[in-house]
């Protein structure tokens, strides 16, 4: 059996989400892919998610990550009994919307951050940055966040949208939007953004790249492993940047629409590349 682990879909605590994988290492042979690897900076926490995931580990399974720096982060946080592999996401593309269906914003004077919504994923940061754009000369950038709430995170929307009111800058929670509708949001941002400040290995960065489009990422040990993975298609901003240095790059971008969407540039490993990197590690193991 091959398990996929983020340690809340396995239990209400990172410890019962050990016990789970615990179980099923005693009837079959078990292999790991880890995600959401602990780091310190989620705080409080930490302790325990490390805890967690290094008793998954102490079971004797084979395990992979989606990059070099989470590698290094288990080795260093989770005390592994084996070496881990290192098997990066794919990139599969998301269909191409044929023509307009009124589900996507008309505008593009706006800036887009995908996935779930919850605090440390840049919203915050986009507003203000966002704020900071020069209105005198365009309309101001509104900020939209293409995706739901987390049942733990309700509140943050309302939180967002109280910032956005003062900070006089427009704000669209979208919600969950399906998959038949996605490039077209996708694709309507003007400025798509990965502003994630514990970022393990995301998702949401390669859905921006499966839709053709280029986003500003927040700089880390992980976003800089996929610049170099997949040169030409990232735009990577300091960690730390301050609202307008961040609504400079905004302003640019918006000047230059073109600088938001993939030149010619490579996106493998492809889903079938991931499946082969699978299917020889499961063989040797």
């Amino acid at each position: 059996m091959h398990v996929h682990l983020t340690d809340r879909l396995f239990g209400e605590t990172p410890e019962a989400a050990a016990r789970v994988v615990a179980a099923l290492v005693e009837r079959t042979a078990v292999t790991v892919t880890l995600h959401d690897v602990p780091q310190p900076g989620e705080g409080p926490a930490f302790a325990a998610r490390r805890a967690g995931y290094a008793a998954v580990l102490a079971t004797g399974v084979r395990w992979v990550v989606s990059s070099q720096s989470e590698r290094a982060g288990v080795e260093r946080w989770c005390e592994p009994v084996r070496p881990g592999q290192i098997v990066p996401l794919p990139i599969v593309p998301v269909p191409r919307p044929l023509g307009a269906d009124g589900s996507a914003p008309a505008t593009a004077r706006s800036v887009g951050l995908f996935g779930w919504v919850y605090p440390g994923k840049g919203h915050e940061l986009a507003l203000r940055a966002a704020a900071r754009v020069d209105s005198s000369r365009e309309e101001r950038p509104g900020v939209v966040a293409i995706g739901a709430l987390p049942e733990h995170h309700r509140a943050y929307g309302d939180r967002l949208a109280r910032l956005a009111d003062k900070l006089g800058v427009d704000f669209t929670l979208t919600g969950w939007v399906d998959d038949a509708d996605l490039a077209a949001w996708l694709a309507a941002i003007g400025v798509p953004l990965a502003g994630h400040v514990n970022v393990s290995a995301s998702g949401s960065i390669n859905t921006w790249l499966s839709a053709g489009r280029r986003p500003l990422v927040r700089q880390s040990p992980y976003t800089r492993e996929m610049a170099r993975l997949r040169p030409g298609t990232l735009e990577l901003y300091p960690r730390g940047v301050a609202p307008a240095v961040l609504g400079e790059r905004f302003a640019a971008r918006l000047a230059d629409p073109a600088t938001g969407h993939l030149a010619a540039v490579s996106l493998r490993p492809s889903l079938a590349d991931v499946a082969e990197l699978y299917a020889r590690w499961w063989r040797a193991a």
